[in-house]
């Protein structure tokens, strides 16, 4: 027979209102003594109790799982994002359904949050531009005060917790210019809402630097594609001496095309990525980025998506971190 809560009451010497408060993390006004705590947790794990999830759901009106919208979990970005985002919710005893979306297609990044909500989830981290206001699912967002947190960018009425890409690639541009380079080549999106504040914050750092910035335009996540481009961008005669990728993703695809082509990073092409993915470390040779503070991020996204669904906070709260360079070896 299963292990219940009149078991564990028995097991400790208590009620089973005692119980249920304690394992539920009740906010009652009668305080339990940190014996009788330890007691009640000590028959948990004496007589192997397992809660009833369904009943767990019933009792709060909650189903504990947060969704989490986000670009490819084959792209290293994506992956240690996401892992960051399990620990942190499991922290708060919350589980994370991922959906993931590619990240030009806006429309599916809102079909893969109807798939979430379609779930039953509790709030929403998203990693995507495409919840803008006049969509139907912004609207609802902000009629029901739904619990999403936006980690790309900032909209009115919804809470955000972004990156302020300035201050890294500000440093970029500078450690570029001190190591010679006069003209940076950026590889990104022909898209100017998607990664639109790493394209913003790299033309003013150059504009400051009195740099010149050529943007040659990749859209596609697809890595044979993207060495093809880069191996034509090194050939060409007036090559850039300095590339800068819109992720580190892409960085990775632009080395192989570098090398492909016969030239060595950073002696012909110095090659810097932008995200600070701990893959980047493994590159050859180890990619130069500008990197977000993503433990600080992802943990900031999710204590505010759990403080709204436990109604401690309301929507709208806006949160920023600042950008960094780490030097390596590619530049």
């Amino acid at each position: 027979m299963a292990v219940t809560i009149a078991d564990i009451a028995r097991r400790a010497g208590v009620t089973k209102t005692t119980v249920s408060k304690v394992l539920n993390r009740s906010r009652s006004t009668v305080r339990i003594s940190e014996p009788t705590r330890q007691r009640i947790f000590e028959a948990v794990r004496d007589l192997n109790y397992r809660p009833s999830f369904s009943a767990r759901c019933l009792a709060r009106g909650r189903t504990f799982s947060i969704g989490f919208v986000c670009g490819n979990i084959h792209m290293p970005h994506y992956a240690e994002l996401a892992a960051l985002a399990l620990r942190e919710a499991e922290k708060r005893g919350y589980h994370l359904l991922i959906s993931v979306t590619e990240w030009k297609t806006g429309a599916n990044d809102l079909e893969c949050l109807d798939g979430l909500l379609g779930r039953g989830v509790d709030g929403t981290i998203f990693f995507g531009n495409a919840l803008q206001p006049g969509t139907r699912q912004y609207e609802q967002m902000v009629a029901e005060e739904f619990p999403v947190v936006l980690c790309v960018q900032d909209v009115d009425g919804l809470s955000s917790v972004i990156s302020d890409w300035r201050p890294g690639v500000d440093e970029a541009v500078a450690h570029l210019k001190q190591r010679g380079h006069q003209t940076i080549c950026f590889v990104g999106p022909s898209d100017p809402d998607c990664r639109g504040e790493k394209t913003r914050a790299l033309r003013e750092a150059c504009d400051r630097h009195r740099m010149e910035m050529h943007h040659s335009r990749l859209d596609t996540w697809d890595v044979g594609v993207m060495e093809r481009h880069a191996e034509e961008l090194v050939r060409r005669s007036d090559r850039p001496t300095a590339v800068v990728a819109h992720s580190d993703h892409t960085a990775g695809a632009i080395a192989w095309g570098i090398h492909r082509a016969g030239l060595t990073i950073p002696d012909n092409v110095a090659l810097l990525g932008m995200d600070g993915t701990q893959a980047g470390r493994y590159y050859w040779p180890p990619l130069t980025t500008v990197a977000q503070d993503r433990e600080n991020m992802i943990r900031a996204a999710v204590e505010m998506v759990v403080n709204m669904i436990e109604k401690k906070e309301g929507p709208g709260r806006r949160v920023s971190f600042p950008t960094r360079l780490i030097v390596r070896e590619s530049t």
